[in-house]
């Protein structure tokens, strides 16, 4: 079966989100990197931002001092989103947002050798997620990290995917029906555990939203998931070590550090 034209912009989803984003989603942002990486784990490295959306963690990991960071994604409106907080940060000559696709050997290649590559929830929405790792993986220099995060692979997965396929061929209504669908799932969620539902959109891991969150799930096509089994193997077949993980069930990111000899 042909995969439906996506209709879905994550390029519109993350400008939106930048749009209202405080200094609490900065935060967030900020936060989640020194848990993974350490207080002094970005200065003074070279860094790939590999599908950069909303551009706040490339900002963070500017302000936390990467020697030369590039941010790369391949929706225009991403692009542009990141580089408004470029050009927020006084448009330093160390941090350069380009257009690219991690589908592009010879752009990534072309880009040269990383002491970080960060990909958060983008590879698997490539079309072609293993080349897209792979990619990734050859802009990783010796001694480098490869920080990644993928959606689990589940029995589910079939039923997810049609979801952001009826999704992605509904009607600008009928996205609107289903977006509240989930809300409202998500606050009967909260009610059953004794929590406000009506305070469902918070802040959630990274500095997102629960809002933008959704319908990044809702409509996020292409759409492939992996098991850590196989990206685990996959890494050590090419001479990565894993350094971290976090390992979230179906239809949540697992979350890899590897270090490649």
């Amino acid at each position: 079966m042909n995969e439906p034209a996506p209709t879905f912009s994550f390029g519109e989803n993350w400008t939106s989100y930048l749009s209202q984003a405080d200094a609490s989603a900065f935060e967030g942002a900020r936060a989640d990197i020194i848990t993974w990486l350490g207080e002094k784990g970005v200065s003074g490295k070279r860094i790939l931002d590999l599908g950069s959306g909303s551009g706040i963690h490339s900002s963070c990991m500017y302000f936390l001092g990467a020697r030369d960071l590039v941010s790369v994604d391949l929706d225009p409106k991403s692009v542009s989103a990141t580089r408004s907080l470029w050009e927020r940060a006084g448009r330093p000559a160390s941090w350069t947002v380009v257009q690219g696709s991690a589908l592009d050997r010879p752009f990534i290649e072309g880009l040269g050798q990383f002491d970080i590559v960060y990909s958060w929830g983008v590879l698997h929405h490539t079309g072609a997620m293993w080349t897209a790792i792979e990619n990734a993986a050859v802009a990783v220099a010796s001694g480098g990290l490869l920080w990644i995060t993928l959606y689990t692979k589940g029995a589910n997965y079939p039923v997810h995917h049609e979801l952001k396929r009826r999704y992605n061929r509904a009607s600008p209504l009928g996205k609107w029906f289903m977006l509240r669908r989930e809300i409202v799932r998500r606050m009967y969620w909260r009610f059953r555990v004794y929590q406000n539902p009506f305070t469902w959109n918070h802040r959630v891991t990274r500095g997102m939203d629960v809002y933008h969150d959704l319908v990044d799930w809702l409509g996020g096509l292409p759409y492939e998931v992996a098991s850590a089994n196989e990206v685990v193997r996959w890494a050590r077949q090419r001479g990565f070590i894993l350094e971290q993980i976090e390992a979230r069930g179906e239809g949540g990111c697992s979350s890899y550090i590897f270090s490649r000899i």
